[in-house]
C-alpha cells in the first residue's frame, strides 16, 4: 500500500517522530486531532523528552510522568519545574535524564535522594552559581546515585571564581559506575585528582584548566585504565607540567583533544611531542591539538624558536590524513593550512596587523593551503598571498569589491600576475553572487589547475559549466583542468544532466564526471 497521507504512518514511525519534538508541543499539535492519536499519546509505549522552558501545565505534567524520558530546563524555570516534580519524584519511572541549569543548592538535596530510587536515571547535568554553593556537599551526593554513567558538572559564573572542593579520597565503597565526565567549573588539579578516585570506570574526560598548578608532588597517582578519550582546555599549565600530569593518570588513551591557551611556547615542539606520545600514549590513535595565541598592544606575543616543519617529520607524516580529489601521493608533506577569519585585527589592536600573525605561524611551519572564511578586498587578498609564497589550495568566503557590478583588468592585474608566478593548484569560491565575481574567476581561474565552486541549484551550475569551459575553450595558455561544484543535494542524474550540457554545447571533447558525496568533478586533458 502506498503511503499518501501522514495518517497512514504506523505508530512506529509516528514514536520515531516524537523524538525529535518537546512533549508539550507533542501533545498541543496532536492530541485533539482524532482518536487515533489521542490514545497513540496515552501508550505506555511513547517516549516523551521535556523542555522545562515551555512549563505551561502542571496536571499535563502529572498526567505524562510515566512516559517522560528526560526533563532540560533553564533560568527559572529551573525552580519551577523542580517545585513541580519534588514532591512526586519517584513516580517518574521512566526518566533517564535531567539538564538543569541556574540551580541552587537548597533544592539538590532532596531532588537527589529521589533520583537515587529511579531505575533508569543515568544522566545528569547541572550548572550552578559558585558563591554560597558546598559543591563538595553537591558531589557527594551525586556520587550516591547508583546508577550514573554521565554527569556534566559545571558552573554558570567561573569567570574568575576559584572553587575548592574538599572531599577525601574515595574508599572502595565510594567509587561510582560514570563513564562520561566533564567538568566546567575552576578547580585545582588536586581537586580534579580526587574527584577522579570516585569515577574508576571513566571513559571519557573533559576538564578546564584554570587555575595555577602549585605542587604535583603532592598529588598521588590515579590509575584509569578505562579511559580512552580525553579533552582539555589548557590555560594555567606548562608542557612540563602537563606531561606530570598525563604521567600520573596511567592511561590507555585512544583520543587526545587539546585546546592550548597556556602562552608556553614548548607545547609547539614536535620532536618533544613524538618523544612524550611514543612512551606515553603509545596507543593513541587519533590527537587533536589547538595551540592559540594571544595578540594585544601591551603585550609582546611570544614566538617559537625551534625550526621551522617540525610537524612535517616521517613520525607525524604517517600519522596524518588529508584527502583532496586527483592528488599526487606526497600531499601529506604540505597538509598545512591556515585559516583566516579576521584580515583586519588592526580595528581593535593598532599596532597589530594580519602581517603579524601570519609571521607568527610562518616561524613554526610553511604553510601550503590558506582558506579566507570572511569578506576581503582584493587589496588584502594581494598582500597576503605576497607573504605566503607556498600556497598550493585558496580557499575565498567573499570578495570585497570598490564597484561590485563591474571590475577593470587593471584592478585585477596584480593578482593575475601573482598568479600566474606561484604554483597554486586549486581555487576555491563560496560564495559567488556578483557580476565582478564572475569577472575575477574569468581572468584568474586560468592560472590554476583546479577550480571549485558552491552552487545553489543545477541552473547555477549550469551557467558556470557553460561560462567557464566555453573560455578555457577559447585559451591555449589555460592551465585549469579540473572544474568541481558543491551543492547540498544532488541527483541521480547529474553526471548525465552536466554530459548532456557539454556534448550539446561541444565545451569539451575528452573529459570524465564523476561525483563524491555532494561534489561532482568534470576532469579533462
Amino acid at each position: 500500500m502506498s503511503i499518501t497521507t501522514i495518517e497512514h504512518f504506523s505508530n512506529e514511525i509516528f514514536y520515531e517522530i516524537f523524538e525529535y519534538f518537546d512533549a508539550y508541543a507533542i501533545f498541543n499539535d496532536f492530541s485533539n486531532l482524532n482518536n487515533r492519536f489521542q490514545l497513540l499519546l496515552n501508550s505506555s509505549l511513547i517516549r516523551l523528552k521535556l523542555d522545562g522552558n515551555y512549563l505551561e501545565s502542571k496536571e499535563l505534567l502529572h498526567s505524562l510522568r510515566h512516559q517522560i524520558l528526560s526533563i532540560h530546563s533553564f533560568d527559572e524555570n529551573t525552580t519551577k519545574i523542580i517545585s513541580t516534580i519534588k514532591s512526586n519524584l519517584s513516580l517518574f519511572q521512566s526518566l533517564q535524564s535531567l539538564i538543569l541549569y541556574s540551580i541552587k543548592s537548597d533544592i539538590l538535596s532532596s531532588l537527589f535522594h529521589q533520583l537515587s530510587s529511579l531505575p533508569t536515571f543515568y544522566s545528569l547535568t547541572i550548572d550552578v552559581g559558585t558563591e554560597e554553593q558546598d559543591h563538595a556537599n553537591i558531589y557527594q551526593s551525586i556520587f550516591n546515585l547508583p546508577k550514573l554513567k554521565y554527569l556534566n558538572y559545571g558552573t554558570c559564573d567561573y569567570g574568575d571564581i576559584d572553587i575548592v572542593i574538599s572531599l577525601p579520597i574515595a574508599t572502595d565503597q565510594q567509587k561510582t559506575s560514570i563513564e562520561y565526565f566533564i567538568m566546567s567549573q575552576r578547580s585545582s588539579m588536586k581537586d580534579l585528582f580526587t574527584l577522579l578516585s570516585y569515577t574508576p570506570n571513566v571513559r571519557y574526560l573533559k576538564f578546564l584548566n584554570f587555575i595555577a598548578i602549585d605542587n604535583l608532588n603532592t598529588i598521588e597517582p590515579i590509575k584509569l585504565i578505562n579511559l580512552t578519550k580525553l579533552s582539555m582546555i589548557i590555560c594555567q599549565m606548562t608542557f612540563d607540567e602537563f606531561e606530570i600530569v598525563i604521567k600520573k593518570m596511567g592511561l590507555n588513551l585512544k583520543i587526545l583533544s587539546l585546546n592550548i591557551r597556556h602562552e608556553d611556547m614548548a607545547y609547539l615542539n614536535a620532536k618533544r611531542w613524538e618523544d612524550f606520545l611514543q612512551e606515553n600514549l603509545s596507543q593513541l590513535e587519533k590527537f587533536y591539538f589547538i595551540k592559540m595565541v594571544y595578540f594585544s598592544d601591551d603585550y609582546e606575543t611570544r614566538m617559537y624558536l625551534g625550526e621551522q616543519n617540525e610537524f612535517s617529520s616521517t613520525f607525524w607524516i604517517e600519522r596524518k590524513k588529508w584527502f583532496e580529489y586527483d592528488s599526487e601521493s606526497n600531499q601529506l608533506l604540505k597538509s598545512v593550512e591556515l585559516e583566516i577569519a579576521n584580515v583586519s585585527p588592526e580595528r581593535s589592536l593598532k599596532s597589530i596587523s594580519i602581517s603579524d600573525h601570519i609571521y607568527h605561524a610562518l616561524t613554526i611551519t610553511q604553510i601550503y593551503h590558506l582558506q579566507i572564511s570572511t569578506t576581503i578586498s582584493l587589496e588584502n587578498l594581494y598582500k597576503i598571498l605576497v607573504l605566503l609564497p607556498d600556497i598550493e589550495t585558496l580557499t575565498l568566503f567573499r570578495l570585497l569589491f570598490t564597484n561590485p557590478t563591474s571590475i577593470t583588468d587593471e584592478e585585477l592585474q596584480p593578482l593575475c600576475l601573482l598568479f600566474r608566478e606561484k604554483h597554486c593548484q586549486k581555487l576555491s569560491f563560496s560564495d559567488v553572487y556578483q557580476m565582478a565575481d564572475v569577472h575575477f574567476l574569468m581572468l584568474i581561474c586560468f592560472h590554476v589547475n583546479h577550480l571549485h565552486l558552491h552552487c545553489d541549484d543545477y541552473n547555477h551550475i549550469e551557467s558556470f559549466v557553460g561560462l567557464i569551459l566555453s573560455h578555457v575553450r577559447s585559451r591555449t595558455d589555460s592551465k585549469l583542468r579540473l572544474l568541481s561544484f558543491t551543492m547540498l543535494k544532488f541527483a541521480n542524474d547529474m553526471i548525465e544532466f552536466l554530459t548532456k550540457i557539454i556534448k550539446k554545447n561541444k565545451l569539451l571533447n575528452d573529459f570524465i564526471i564523476e561525483q563524491v558525496n555532494n561534489d561532482v568533478y568534470i576532469k579533462w586533458t
